[in-house]
């Protein structure tokens, strides 16, 4: 991973670590200072450093699992996000996909996961137009919805859901950002984005099956 790489995927998170480490060192620092005797902490010195420890070290944990739900690329890292994809759709169970074109599929492996999902009834795949892989997998037993991009234009950001309409389904949306590809995961529930993601697929499914 190079270091822009790295950066956008943990730069936010060590400004915020960086911002919490200084504001604890200079809440340790003033409590010190105002003491009579620095040599001898009371009772209620030591509870209220112990308890800022106590938050200070939630937070940090808090922002690192935030993070776990965030993947970075290279746009060029073609085989990262393919592998990345591969898991996601394998493990996933039912799963819906709001693609373009499927140009991340066109791979032996890829082609081969969504037939498999395709004839067990377990794909539901939403894009602008038909394309021959998605009239392959229609045909395979996919429900493939092209919803025409003349009459809705296809948002920047890519999605797939997995274990759609279970409980437990989580989102994964793609977006661009610079020279790097951001993948996102959001569990139902627990943002707003996974119910957008989710809406966006059943308005397109009210429309005719293709």
């Amino acid at each position: 991973m190079s270091l822009r790489t790295w950066w956008a995927a943990w730069g936010e998170v060590v400004r915020k670590l960086v911002a919490l480490v200084a504001s604890f060192a200079s809440m340790a620092g003033l409590l010190i200072a105002f003491l009579p005797s620095p040599g001898s902490l009371p009772w209620w010195a030591v509870a209220l450093l112990v308890t800022s420890a106590i938050f200070f070290v939630v937070l940090v944990l808090l922002e690192v699992l935030e993070l776990r739900g965030q993947r970075v690329y290279r746009r060029t890292d073609a085989e990262g996000i393919r592998k990345y994809m591969h898991d996601w759709i394998e493990h996933g169970g039912r799963v819906a996909i709001w693609t373009r074109d499927m140009t991340w599929a066109q791979n032996p492996e890829s082609r081969k996961l969504l037939m498999e999902k395709a004839r067990r009834r377990e794909l539901i795949l939403c894009l602008p137009e038909l394309n021959e892989p998605a009239r392959e997998l229609a045909a395979a037993g996919a429900e493939v919805y092209a919803y025409g991009a003349k009459h809705l234009e296809a948002p920047a950001s890519r999605f797939t859901i997995a274990r759609f309409g279970r409980d437990g389904s989580r989102v994964a949306v793609g977006r661009a950002d610079g020279d790097t590809h951001v993948i996102d995961e959001f569990s139902r529930g627990c943002h707003p984005a996974f119910h957008l993601a989710e809406d966006l697929i059943m308005l397109v499914r009210s429309q005719k099956r293709r």
